[in-house]
């Protein structure tokens, strides 16, 4: 539908620009034979009068120098040139020069008089030349020419015009319709087909662009045309990538909610089991209710639930640090062994309790630029972490390897005598996601150590992984220099 009602259009223009170069081609027409018909004869016996006179008064100042009979060849020249008839006159009237020469209707008598000839072809010389001036000859004198020249034959063209006009009026039609339908054929069709472009365009086809060899306006427009097809396709292009980049953005941006309100739950969670323990146990002590009696077993319980929560605390308001848009990392230069000796020398005493040894295999003389704390504290949980869920009596290693050429440091942290399920290693990393199902305070932590361990990695841009290997789990972390 939109084809045809497209190609009426395209039509239509044609139409128009043929009709309106078809009257313009015939409105010339007609004002050129109008202007032929009116003005021709006016024109030409302007011409015409202008040229006799012109010559006769040639011919009466070159005669002053001549005799009568060395005139005649100027006299037969004049006649023969303007299709006159000169005849010379005495004083007396007697005409004693005329050539042999008879115009259509004027008969030629030698004893006649000029005003008797005059007279006899009044009714023939209506519309005609004439004119009688003096003239003088060296051997005569008091002599009188005169000049007949007749305008007939531009009439008779006038009637011949009149007659053509049919035929006339046949040519110009057949012309100017042919002209018009092949110049209007000549313009239209470019613009039909720039249209057709523009069209596929308007419709966000960019597949053809408009290619018009004219060196002209038209393609100026052309090229005009296709450089917005390209501007708009680029356009498009950069639309579509914004697009789907903003959706994930949308999309990370709902996971994000989505764990965070999962994590603020799961906050409310932890902090909610131990509460209730601490109103019941001192519930009990309040109402002296069995075993509550005893006092000072119950406080000190509810010291360590305290502290528990307070250690749950802290580590929330650590990891919210790291998320804010305002933390800004503290960089400077950090010995790897004495980061580590920090680190063993606040774990020793769990390490201690479970007769596990802790070996460092670490150069003196190593540094790496990082935030110190931050990488502290990811290492103290990933350390602890691999000292609570070691059995008794195993190891954990901590190597450390340079590697000049990638200009980066490894560090390995091997915990012997565990293993973990596939499956569950990378869910480790996620907030409050324990191993122990039952989530006894007395056999794991708050689940955060190792959810704020990515988080310091991350902020750090660190590679970090964990895996299973035949000694036991090993947490390798990669540091740019």
């Amino acid at each position: 539908m939109n084809r045809i009602v497209h190609i009426m259009k395209m039509k239509k223009i044609t139409y128009k620009l043929f009709m309106i170069t078809s009257l313009i081609l015939l409105s010339f027409a007609v004002l050129i034979y109008l202007i032929l018909y009116f003005f021709l004869p006016t024109f030409y016996e302007q011409y015409k009068t202008n040229q006799l006179q012109s010559g006769i008064e040639k011919i009466i100042h070159n005669s002053k120098d001549l005799q009568l009979h060395n005139a005649t060849p100027l006299f037969e020249d004049y006649i023969k040139n303007n299709n006159a008839f000169i005849f010379l006159q005495n004083k007396e009237g007697t005409i004693i020069y005329s050539p042999t020469f008879m115009m259509q209707g004027i008969t030629q008598s030698p004893n006649l008089t000029a005003k008797a000839a005059l007279i006899k072809n009044e009714e023939t010389l209506t519309n005609a030349f004439s004119v009688t001036l003096p003239i003088e000859f060296l051997d005569e004198d008091n002599l009188t020419v005169t000049v007949l020249a007749t305008f007939q034959p531009i009439d008779e063209a006038s009637q011949v015009l009149v007659r053509f006009l049919p035929y006339i009026s046949i040519i110009v039609v057949c012309i100017g319709l042919g002209s018009a339908y092949l110049y209007s054929r000549f313009i239209t069709k470019p613009l039909i087909y720039i249209n057709e472009g523009a069209q596929k365009m308007a419709n966000l086809d960019f597949s053809e662009h408009i290619v018009v060899r004219s060196n002209d306006e038209l393609e100026e427009l052309s090229n005009s045309l296709n450089e917005m097809s390209n501007n708009l396709q680029q356009t498009m292009i950069d639309l579509q990538i914004a697009n789907e980049q903003l959706k994930d953005d949308i999309e990370r941006e709902r996971k994000i909610e989505t764990k965070r309100r999962e994590f603020f739950a799961t906050i409310a969670h932890e902090l909610k089991t131990p509460l209730t323990v601490m109103k019941g146990y001192i519930e009990g002590m309040i109402y002296h209710i069995g075993p509550y009696q005893d006092r000072d077993v119950y406080l000190e319980k509810n010291h360590k639930i305290i502290e528990r929560m307070e250690q749950l605390v802290r580590e929330i308001l650590s990891m919210s640090k790291l998320e804010q848009d305002t933390f800004k990392l503290q960089l400077e230069e950090v010995k790897v062994l004495e980061l580590f000796d920090s680190v063993t020398k606040d774990l020793g005493f769990f390490a201690s309790e479970k007769d596990i040894q802790i070996i460092k295999q670490i150069s003196p003389f190593m540094y790496i630029r990082t935030d110190r704390d931050l990488l502290e504290k990811a290492f103290k949980n990933i350390i602890h972490n691999a000292i609570m869920y070691s059995p008794q009596g195993e190891t954990v290693l901590i190597e450390v390897t340079e590697f000049p050429k990638e200009n980066q440091v490894q560090i390995k942290v091997i915990n012997t005598g565990v293993k973990i399920k596939e499956e569950e290693i990378q869910q480790l990393f996620e907030p409050f996601y324990r191993i122990e199902k039952s989530r006894n305070r007395d056999t794991g932590g708050s689940g955060l150590g190792l959810y704020i361990v990515k988080q310091v990695f991350e902020s750090l841009s660190i590679i970090y992984s964990m895996k299973n290997t035949e000694e036991g789990i090993q947490f390798i972390v990669t540091i740019p220099k």
